[in-house]
C-alpha cells in the first residue's frame, strides 16, 4: 500500500523540484537585473582589434564569411554563424553585434540556477546572482566574439553532466548534445568535456555513455583539419609571446574581478576571503551537496589545469585566461552549492551579497574609467583627420583592423617608403596584469620634415599630430621609431569619411 501511495505523489512533490513561486520570483528578478545591466550599457565601450576582425567577417557574405573564417579567426565557426544571422536583422554596429552576447549572457544566469539547483534551491539562486554579477562573465557579455556562447553552452553541459552522473535518462543524449555545440564554438571546450566524460565513464559505465562519447567524437574529428590549419597559420602564436607565470596568475584573477578593472589587487583579494569563508561551510555540507561540489571542482580544477599542464610542458603553450572561461560554471557552482548548506544561511545570504555588491562595483568602475575598458578605436577614428591624399596613421599591431571599420577606406599600407602631409601617431594605454593600464605616452622622437601640429585624446588615447608643408618623403623605419614600436602598423586614410 505505501508503494502504491509514494508512486500516486507526483516525482516533483517527493523529490522537491516542484517549483517555489519566490523562488522562481526571486530568479526572474536577478535574471532581469543582470540582462538591464547588461543591455544597457552595451555601447558605452568601443569595439576593440578582436572585434573589428569580428565586424569584418560579417560584412561578408555567408560563404564569403566561411572561406575568410579559417584566415581570420582561431575558433570553430558556430558562434560566427549565429552572429552573422543576427547581425542581418540587429546591423553591424557596436550595439548590433554585441546584443548575440547580451542576451546569450543573459541566458547563462537562469543556466546557473540549474547547475547548481540539485544540491538546494538556495544554491540555485546564489549561483544565479553570481552569475548576474561576475565581471567576467559581464565582459564577455558585452564582446562580440564567441565566449560568451561558450560560457553558456560549457554551463549547459555541466547542467547535463550532472544529471546524467545522478542517471538521469535522457542526460547522456543531452550532454552529448550540449558538448558538441560547445566544442563547435571553441576548441578549449574540449578541457571541460573531457574530465565530464572521465567522471560519466566511471558513474555510468563505459558501455552505456558509448553513443554520447561517439557523437562528441564525431564532432572534434570533423573540426580537426580546421583546428590544424588554424593553428598553422600561427594566430594564436602571440600567447607564447607573454610569460606563461603571468597568464596562469590572469586565469583565476579573472574568475573573480574580470579582465581589467579598479584595484585589481584588492579586490581580487576580498573576492578570494569571502569565498574561502563560504567554502568553510561544506563542513557541514549534506551527501549529495558535496557530491555537486566534488564534481564542479574536479571539471574546474581539469579544465584550466590540463592547459597549464600542456604549456608547461611545451606540448602546445596556448594557455590564456580568455581560453579557459569554459572553467567559470562549474567553479562557481562550488561556492553556490556552499551558500546553500543548512545552518546560518543569512550570514551566506550576506557573503554572497558581499561578492554581489563587490562586483557590481568592479563592473560600474569600469563603465566609468575609459582608461580600464578596451581600446578607444572609436574615439581614435573620430580624433584622426580625413579629407585628402598623403595622411597616414601610425600606431600599435594591426591598427589597421579596427580603423578599417570605423573609417571605411582606410587600409594598411606596406611599402617601405611614403609620401606625407599628416602623420598622426597612436597611442593606447598599456595593459599590465593585476594592476591598471598605464596611461598612453606621446612620442619623444621627431619626424624629419614634420612638425608637431597638436595632440588629441585624454586617458583612453592619445593622438600625436605631425604635419608638412608639402608632400614629404618619409621612411617606415622612421614611423616606427616615432612610434616606438618596430611592429607599429601604418594605415591609409580614407580621401572622404
Amino acid at each position: 500500500m505505501l508503494g502504491d501511495v509514494r508512486t500516486s505523489v507526483p516525482l516533483a512533490a517527493r523529490t522537491g523540484l516542484r517549483p517555489d513561486r519566490r523562488i522562481v520570483a526571486v530568479l526572474v528578478a536577478v535574471t532581469v537585473a543582470g540582462g538591464a545591466l547588461r543591455f544597457a550599457t552595451l555601447g558605452v565601450q568601443s569595439l576593440w582589434l578582436d572585434e573589428s576582425a569580428t565586424v569584418l567577417l560579417l560584412r561578408k557574405s555567408f560563404t564569403g564569411m566561411l572561406g575568410a573564417l579559417p584566415g581570420s579567426e582561431s575558433a570553430p565557426p558556430l558562434y560566427y554563424c549565429a552572429a552573422w544571422l543576427w547581425a542581418r536583422v540587429f546591423g553591424l554596429d557596436a550595439v548590433g553585434v554585441r546584443s548575440l552576447s547580451a542576451l546569450v549572457g543573459t541566458l547563462t544566469i537562469p543556466v546557473a540556477y540549474l547547475a547548481a539547483r540539485s544540491a538546494s534551491r538556495a544554491a540555485g539562486v546564489c549561483a544565479a546572482v553570481l552569475a548576474a554579477a561576475s565581471p567576467m562573465l559581464f565582459y564577455y557579455a558585452q564582446e562580440a566574439r564567441p565566449y560568451a556562447l561558450l560560457i553558456l553552452l560549457a554551463a549547459l553541459s555541466f547542467v547535463c553532466f550532472v544529471r546524467a552522473a545522478g542517471d538521469e535518462r535522457r542526460g547522456l543524449r543531452a550532454w552529448a548534445a550540449a558538448s558538441a555545440a560547445a566544442l563547435l564554438t571553441h576548441y578549449f571546450a574540449a578541457f571541460v568535456i573531457l574530465p565530464e566524460a572521465a567522471a560519466l565513464a566511471r558513474r555510468r559505465g563505459l558501455r552505456a555513455c558509448a553513443p554520447a562519447f561517439a557523437a562528441v567524437g564525431v564532432v572534434a574529428v570533423a573540426l580537426l583539419p580546421l583546428a590544424v590549419r588554424q593553428r598553422r597559420d600561427g594566430k594564436s602564436n602571440w600567447i607564447a609571446d607573454s610569460p606563461l607565470l603571468s597568464r596562469a596568475a590572469q586565469a583565476p584573477k579573472q574568475f573573480l574581478v574580470g579582465i581589467d578593472g579598479p584595484l585589481e589587487i584588492v579586490t581580487a583579494l576580498v573576492s578570494v576571503l569571502l569565498v574561502v569563508l563560504l567554502l568553510a561551510r561544506l563542513r557541514r555540507a549534506r551527501h549529495a551537496e558535496r557530491a555537486l561540489a566534488g564534481r564542479g571542482a574536479f571539471v574546474a580544477v581539469v579544465a584550466v589545469g590540463l592547459p597549464l599542464l600542456l604549456s608547461v610542458s611545451r606540448v602546445i603553450d596556448v594557455f590564456d585566461g580568455r581560453n579557459v572561461v569554459a572553467a567559470w560554471m562549474p567553479a562557481a557552482v562550488v561556492p553556490a552549492v556552499a551558500a546553500g548548506v543548512a545552518g546560518n544561511r543569512r550570514a551566506a545570504a550576506a557573503l554572497v551579497a558581499a561578492l554581489a555588491v563587490l562586483w557590481t562595483a568592479v563592473v560600474a568602475g569600469v563603465l566609468l574609467e575609459p582608461k580600464l575598458q578596451r581600446d578607444d578605436w572609436r574615439d581614435v577614428a573620430r580624433a584622426v583627420k580625413a579629407g585628402g591624399g598623403g595622411r597616414f596613421v601610425v600606431g600599435p599591431a594591426n591598427a589597421d583592423v579596427p580603423l578599417e571599420v570605423y573609417l571605411p577606406g582606410s587600409r594598411a599600407v606596406t611599402a617601405r617608403l611614403l609620401r606625407a602631409v599628416e602623420i598622426d601617431v597612436v597611442a593606447l594605454p598599456r595593459r599590465r596584469t593585476g594592476r591598471a593600464p598605464l596611461a598612453p605616452e606621446l612620442p619623444t622622437a621627431h619626424l624629419p620634415g614634420f612638425r608637431r601640429a597638436g595632440t588629441a585624446g585624454g586617458s583612453s588615447y592619445l593622438v600625436e599630430r605631425f604635419v608638412a608643408p608639402r608632400p614629404t618623403r618619409v621612411g617606415r623605419v622612421a614611423l616606427e621609431t616615432v612610434a616606438g614600436d618596430a611592429a607599429a602598423a601604418v594605415v591609409a586614410l580614407p580621401a572622404d569619411r
